[in-house]
């Protein structure tokens, strides 16, 4: 069962309930918005080398940060033998696909990261990843047991990681979660 309820202030609160027990709840307040997850086709607008970073924009009025330890080498094309420098990845001009990680503050643009994930009710897609890890919260046997679905319901060319909330769902249920957010993505 699902129960919204108007909390004033333009705030909503929502929860989820099973068995009587509330196992979800949601807070919405519109005055916040927040571009935190939001995924954009950004260029870049200069490189400082010797900040580690690149400033890029978002479309968003303020150039956006992305520090070199938020980079994700292997799809910025940086190999073997080269040497992880923000320079070496990028440079004025360049289109580059980023994920908000953190809001604007004050004079501040906000932060970004080129290795994107998209999070769902039981899972984090990660596209492009290679690795699965299931949370370390979960028994043994759950996770022996997740790990046999992921086989058989995750794509060669994403990766996943799977949160505390998977522990009892469904192979239904999961596929579910996947295909949704490969859908989104």
């Amino acid at each position: 069962m699902i129960l919204a309820v108007d909390i004033g202030g333009s705030k909503l609160a929502a929860g989820r309930f099973e068995d009587g027990v509330l196992v979800e709840h949601y807070i919405d307040r519109q005055e916040q918005t927040t571009m935190v997850g939001n995924v954009y086709l950004g260029r870049v607008q200069n490189v400082l080398p010797s900040m580690e970073a690149a400033f890029v924009d978002i479309g968003k009025g303020r150039n956006a940060v992305l520090y070199a330890g938020e980079v994700n080498w292997e799809a910025q094309g940086v190999g073997n033998g080269q040497a992880r420098r923000i320079e070496n990845a990028l440079s004025s001009g360049d289109s580059v696909l980023v994920q908000v990680t953190k809001d604007p503050v004050g004079h501040k643009g906000a932060r970004l990261t080129t290795q994107i994930s998209l999070a769902g009710r039981f899972l984090v897609y990660v596209p492009g990843g290679a690795m699965n890890g299931i949370s370390r919260k979960l028994p043994d046997t759950e996770r022996a047991r997740l790990k046999r679905i992921l086989k058989e319901v995750v794509p060669a060319d994403a990766g996943v990681i799977v949160r505390t909330a998977a522990e009892g769902a469904s192979e239904e249920e999961l596929r579910a979660d996947v295909e949704r957010l490969m859908k989104m993505w």
